[in-house]
């Protein structure tokens, strides 16, 4: 789902989203607030990530649809939703051995703030198996009027 180079490999975004995900090198990369709105707590959004990076994992794992669904934009829920349809209801089990989350940026694209997170660590996929390093960038939207939470809109692995 949000991890198996196996499993999953396309890149998932809604239109206009995945813009967000130019990789920032050290020698182009802006001053630190310039790469935020005014009062935005990285820290603390990348914590909250983390934790819904873990949940939402094992939800897939699961199956567990709604659960999903409440993370997701409508578009990007879609997608999943067929994913997990198409595993014929078998459960997997992914562990997470580790787990890194760095907030890129945040930017404004229209009516909406996009935020992209890089996750990057170790999973095993497997009982027996080692754990193996993956990386992918979620792309999050909130509306600017803030009418609702944050919506997970595009996930591009690799």
């Amino acid at each position: 789902f949000f991890s198996s180079r196996r499993r999953h490999t396309r890149l998932l975004t809604v239109t206009g989203v995945q813009t967000c995900a130019l990789p920032i090198s050290s020698e182009s990369a802006p001053a630190p607030a310039s790469r935020f709105p005014a009062g935005f707590d990285a820290a603390q959004f990348a914590h909250h990530a983390k934790l819904n990076f873990t949940k939402l994992q094992a939800a897939n794992d699961r199956g567990e649809l709604s659960t999903m669904r409440d993370f997701m934009t409508p578009a990007l829920y879609a997608e999943i939703e067929a994913q997990v349809k198409a595993r014929g209801g078998a459960s997997q089990k992914t562990d997470v051995v580790t787990l890194n989350a760095e907030v890129l940026e945040v930017v404004t694209e229209g009516d909406v703030y996009v935020a992209s997170v890089r996750f990057s660590g170790m999973l095993r996929e497997e009982a027996d198996a080692t754990a193996q390093p993956f990386g992918e960038v979620w792309h999050l939207e909130k509306p600017l009027d803030g009418n609702s939470g944050w919506l997970i809109s595009g996930i591009q692995q690799g």
